[in-house]
């Protein structure tokens, strides 16, 4: 099973690098800042232009106004067009005109303005465009004027255009070539600073890269990376940890089944050999045949322990749940180990009751493996304990150990674990126990009592009642 990272996975196979992307995306954000603060500059210096220019014809308008006060009538300024235009000495790119209140022209510059078709007095002041002779724009403003005597013209500033479109036009290219170098210069410099951010990983790689079956102890050092990369560093080493433990368990795994197996592959070996060395009587190799189904019941036992221990310890063991009372079951049990418990000259006891959510058989199989390892490795004459107990909730089974224990009681569930020469087990019983108390979300542990050792299987199931 391979995981797939949440993203778009039908990119090109050149784009599924982090590279190009992120250059990619360097490029387009300077664009889009580019874009932005160009189209911003140009119409600021756009608005500029247009404004000082709207300033500069309000103010020769009113100039206007003021000498053309002054002037008795029309006929004078028309003898006279002096009296205005020696104001626009120095200004290049202005013209002016004047027209009566019919229309007629009073005044015109010299420089081709352009000709607007009459629509009579402008009763405010009204912008003004159009393109000369030589297609040069121009704009303007009209506004309304009064002579001495009364009569009313009409005013018409101009402003020659041009210049100000060829300079946005030169500013608008400059914009562009600053934007096209910004982008190439955001996406090189994108590039370095990807290849250099990207350098502790490849190193990381390196380093993951070297780590074989035989140095599954090696970590990555998480100090030696960007904080970014540190969980990953302290993800992957808790992974080489559990995979490092997963092998040694493997190997032991492997080591203690070939041993457990050679002893009765042995046996069967060395007797069907001894039975094919001669001619021998039916009822020889009748026996012969019954030894051998003896030892194939054994190994056979033990792989359909070894699959059931295989399939609770990985969580595919299914449980079918139902409410017992636990009391019921351990007193059954207890009847079934009544005989083997009085060969040996033990006593079984049980005490207290408890309901629980379990399931039965994987219920039955825990009790039976805790009773006759109990049986098997305790003292003639002693009694075995069975304790139902609601605070855990689960089961205390404890006994008088004819043997030392172990100086470490966790190896008691070790697989293939034997405590001398008792018995016919093969040393599953306990690390399926404990697997069986894991299904259930609890756990089973050793513990001293004393001279006699408590075996606790602790049930995660809630008690539905107790007494």
């Amino acid at each position: 099973m391979c995981w797939k990272p949440a993203m778009q996975t039908d990119w090109p196979p050149y784009w599924r690098a982090l590279t190009p992307r992120v250059v990619l995306g360097f490029a387009l954000l300077t664009a889009g800042l580019m874009l932005g603060c160009g189209l911003y500059l140009y119409q600021a210096l756009k608005h500029e232009l247009s404004w000082r220019d709207h300033h500069e014809q309000l103010g020769k308008i009113t100039l206007f106004r003021q000498t053309l006060a002054g002037l008795s009538n029309a006929d004078v300024l028309r003898d006279h067009p002096d009296a205005l235009t020696h104001f626009m000495v120095g200004h290049d790119g202005l013209a002016l005109r004047v027209r009566s209140a019919t229309g007629q022209l009073l005044l015109d510059s010299p420089t081709a303005v352009p000709v607007v078709s009459w629509s009579g007095l402008a009763q405010e002041t009204l912008p003004l465009a159009g393109v000369d002779r030589h297609g040069h724009p121009w704009r303007g403003l009209a506004a309304t004027a009064t002579l001495a005597n009364g009569e009313a013209v009409q005013l018409e500033v101009w402003r020659d255009a041009y210049d100000q479109h060829t300079l946005l036009e030169e500013y608008r290219t400059h914009l562009l070539w600053a934007g096209v170098l910004a982008v190439l210069l955001a996406a090189a410099l994108g590039a370095w600073l990807v290849r250099r951010s990207l350098q502790p990983l490849a190193a990381l790689t390196a380093a993951a890269t070297a780590i074989h079956q035989h140095t599954l102890s090696q970590r990555l050092d998480s100090q030696a990376v960007p904080r970014e990369l540190a969980g990953l560093v302290d993800a992957f080493n808790d992974v080489l940890g559990r995979l490092d433990t997963a092998f040694a368990q493997l190997n032991a795994y492997a080591t203690d089944l070939a041993h457990e197996m050679r002893t009765p592959l042995g046996i069967l070996l060395g007797q069907t050999q001894v039975a094919l060395s001669r001619e021998r009587s039916a009822s020889a190799y009748r026996q012969v045949l019954a030894d051998n189904a003896e030892e194939l019941e054994q190994l056979a036992r033990m792989v359909n322990d070894l699959l059931f221990l295989a399939k609770a310890e990985h969580g595919d063991k299914p449980l079918h749940s139902e409410t017992l009372a636990l009391h019921a079951e351990v007193a059954e049990v207890c009847e079934f180990f009544a005989m083997l418990a009085e060969d040996k000259q033990i006593t079984l006891v049980s005490s207290g009751m408890l309901t629980l959510t379990v399931d039965r058989a994987a219920l039955r199989r825990l009790l039976n493996n805790l009773l006759s390892n109990a049986i098997r490795y305790s003292a003639p004459g002693s009694q075995v304990h069975v304790t139902l107990d609601a605070r855990l909730p689960g089961l205390i089974v404890d006994n008088l150990p004819a043997d030392p224990l172990p100086a470490e009681l966790n190896q008691l569930f070790d697989r293939f674990y034997s405590r001398g020469g008792h018995g016919e087990g093969h040393g599953l019983g306990l690390p399926i126990a404990r697997a069986i108390a894991r299904l259930h979300g609890g756990e089973l542990h050793a513990e001293r009592c004393g001279a006699r050792l408590c075996l606790v299987a602790r049930l995660a199931a809630r008690p539905t009642g107790d007494a």
